[in-house]
């Protein structure tokens, strides 16, 4: 109940404020395991990708940091959020991340890594596809415009572009498959970037 009204306000800020547009929200599959991977411009950017896929809620990590602060720590698990420690290996949030998985839920990455504001995409870290190797999730490719150009008092119109879901090929060895989904989800990422200049 909490994240969809927390949805539906957004939703309505950003088409205000943002005159926000989102084309191809049609190719979320409408059940199972999904990782949604996009670009990541701005801290605004988990909350582009939640109103842009309203048919389903999605789950992302969030720096631990934001779970000291007394109300993200109340609000954030009821919006399908957990902590992740950045900068090393955290064993608990990758476990979070597969059980989202494994119950069929959506889960939001932004495979750069860390935010660009440089209107540029960025190379790829492996964990959206090893995720994918692991549970055979669906990926759902996501360009976000526009997020980049936000600033104070600045409303800059953001568009998000959703391509075709898609599955890893299986190969061995794993590793080999991980590098290749990785490969394949930049070069999917690249192509709608591309296309919607």
């Amino acid at each position: 109940m909490l994240y969809e009204i927390a949805a539906y306000i957004l939703s309505f800020y950003l088409k205000v404020f943002h005159r926000f547009q989102v084309y191809g929200a049609h190719h979320l599959p409408k059940n199972g395991p999904v990782i949604v991977v996009s670009n990541h411009a701005n801290f605004i950017d988990p909350i582009v990708v939640g109103c842009s896929l309203r048919q389903r809620q999605v789950c992302f990590m969030a720096k631990e940091e934001l779970f000291r602060i007394p109300i993200f720590r109340s609000l954030l698990p009821g919006l399908g959020t957990f902590p992740v420690r950045r900068g090393r290996s955290d064993r608990t949030a990758i476990r979070a991340a597969f059980e989202v998985l494994k119950q069929g839920k959506v889960l939001g990455m932004f495979p750069e890594g860390t935010r660009y504001r440089d209107g540029q995409l960025h190379p790829l870290r492996q964990g959206a596809s090893l995720l994918a190797a692991e549970t055979g999730a669906s990926i759902l490719p996501m360009i976000i415009r526009g997020t980049q150009k936000l600033k104070l008092f600045h409303f800059p119109q953001i568009k998000v572009y959703i391509g075709e879901a898609f599955t890893l090929a299986t190969v061995e060895p794993k590793k080999e498959m991980v590098l290749r989904g990785t490969a394949e989800i930049y070069t999917r990422l690249r192509a709608l970037w591309e296309n919607t200049k």
